[in-house]
């Protein structure tokens, strides 16, 4: 019995010490809602990779949405409303905006990262990111990664932006051009020597991919992009073996549509007079 007792007193004053301790922490949690934003802090992740956003960015969104801010109590502050103010913008994949007692506005945000630049036949130019999401150019930056160009088509308006997998769910298409160039522009950005080897892709008018790289004076004539991982390979083989023997000038065109087979044009020499 007396156990009984002992532990109904020890589990009821636990209960009090929660409780007391609840009532501490939301009497806190009150007080800190009336502090007034005195402050905003931004962080853009990435930035050292992509500079779309600037953090000066962040305040002309925030105004041109009518969501202010500053001598604002913080626990008025529309932080969801910010959040979806931000993420509207083809450029921002995902965005976290939260207050702290000291009275500043945290505003983290996170860019998407773009593995290819397209510019159509159309007069359409825009980006692809590792989602398959279609981002409009901004201002005067560029991304550093492959520009592909040529014989595309974008069946896209000139204002989209959005998923282009989604686009071509909806729109019941089978695989196009532009769904086989992101798989293979986001196939190059996860290896880093193809990375910083692929300049340019060229489309021709019958629908075959030559590349520029960034490093050979010779062009790559890939043939379609079907098994272009094996293609890839290939190639890397030859530069590892080929490449170490002749030199990087050697060649002005090497040819990966011939199976297991790469054949190589030999550049022609000039005669010194």
């Amino acid at each position: 019995m007396k156990r009984i007792v002992k532990i109904t007193l020890a589990a009821a004053l636990a209960v009090a010490v929660v409780a007391a301790v609840a009532a501490t922490m939301l009497h806190a949690r009150r007080e800190a809602e009336k502090v007034l934003c005195t402050g905003l802090r931004v962080v853009v992740a990435d930035s050292a990779v992509n500079r779309f956003v600037r953090k000066e960015d962040i305040p002309a969104i925030f105004r041109r949405s009518g969501l202010s801010y500053f001598g604002r109590r913080v626990g008025e502050l529309p932080t969801v409303e910010m959040e979806q103010a931000l993420t509207k913008r083809s450029l921002i994949r995902h965005a976290e905006v939260y207050s702290t007692a000291d009275g500043t506005l945290h505003v983290v945000v996170e860019q998407r990262r773009p593995v290819v630049r397209v510019f159509a036949r159309n007069g359409q130019n825009f980006y692809i990111d590792d989602e398959g999401f279609i981002i409009r150019p901004y201002r005067s930056y560029t991304s550093n990664v492959p520009v592909a160009s040529g014989h595309i088509v974008s069946p896209f308006g000139g204002d989209f932006t959005g998923s282009m997998l989604t686009f071509f769910e909806e729109k019941k298409k089978p695989d196009t051009l532009l769904r086989q160039l992101y798989d293979f522009a986001r196939y190059i950005s996860g290896h880093s020597f193809w990375q910083a080897q692929v300049e340019q892709i060229y489309v021709t008018d019958r629908g075959k991919v030559e590349l520029v790289p960034r490093v050979g004076a010779h062009l790559i004539r890939m043939g379609s992009l079907d098994d272009f991982e094996y293609k890839l390979h290939k190639l890397e083989v030859m530069y590892e073996k080929g490449m170490s023997l002749d030199g990087w000038n050697a060649y002005d065109v090497i040819d990966l549509a011939f199976g297991r087979q790469v054949v190589c044009r030999r550049r022609e020499l000039k005669a010194k007079n």
